[in-house]
């Protein structure tokens, strides 16, 4: 190790649970529902857990339960003086066209592939994105924040289909495996480390919820 090796640090966070989420229907880039009460309790928990890292800026999806969730987090942060917030649309989650708010059938063929094979996974008939738009989206913001703070700890605050195939693309797997280890826990913290002069990043820590109390949720 050279004693001056630059690193970037990023904690992703999924929102928190929304009524969209329980009753299993389709939320993507073009749908929002409000965050249920458990969803707000974890959301504070993680900005708990985190409250002394000193973030050097956060960058937010610009959809409201990625919002509301980023901001129950920086509220128990003790370093917010001179925290540069931004907020990305190429964060938003993956769109699910016609199918947006639709009830989840868990039989369908294209939602087995999101699930299982992203790299079969096509949603021409429905007018969806596809996995390649949504990973080169999301990529394009990690790169541009991870030349801007080499030394950076970043909050990343998103969704569930974005940040499990953008974390997995980022650690170097197939495209076939873009979805492995999730689904990610809402308000989950999955902590990823590069090297400026690597080209994959390292998991420090992968869709962690061990500071979320047991509270039955409602």
């Amino acid at each position: 190790m050279k004693g001056m090796e630059h690193m970037t640090t990023f904690y992703f966070v999924r929102h928190g649970k929304t009524e969209l989420n329980l009753s299993l229907r389709f939320q993507g880039g073009e749908i929002d529902s409000p965050l249920l009460p458990i969803g707000i309790e974890q959301a504070i928990q993680a900005g708990r857990y985190l409250c002394d890292i000193s973030f050097d800026m956060a960058a937010i999806s610009t959809q409201k339960r990625a919002m509301d969730t980023a901001n129950y987090i920086l509220k128990e942060n003790n370093y917010l003086d001179g925290l540069t917030v931004q907020y990305h649309d190429n964060l938003r989650e993956i769109r699910f066209g016609e199918r947006e708010g639709a009830e989840i059938d868990q039989t369908d063929e294209q939602t087995n592939h999101l699930r299982k094979r992203p790299d079969l996974y096509d949603p021409a008939a429905f007018g969806g994105e596809t996995i390649d738009s949504l990973v080169a989206r999301s990529t394009q913001v990690i790169e541009r924040i991870s030349k801007q703070y080499p030394d950076g700890k970043v909050l990343i605050v998103a969704h569930g289909v974005l940040l499990i195939t953008l974390i997995n693309s980022l650690v170097g797997k197939e495209k076939s495996k873009w979805r492995e280890g999730g689904p990610l826990a809402n308000t989950s913290i999955t902590i990823l480390e590069k090297a400026n002069d690597q080209s994959k990043y390292m998991i420090r820590a992968f869709n962690d919820i061990s500071y979320q109390s047991k509270n039955e949720e409602a």
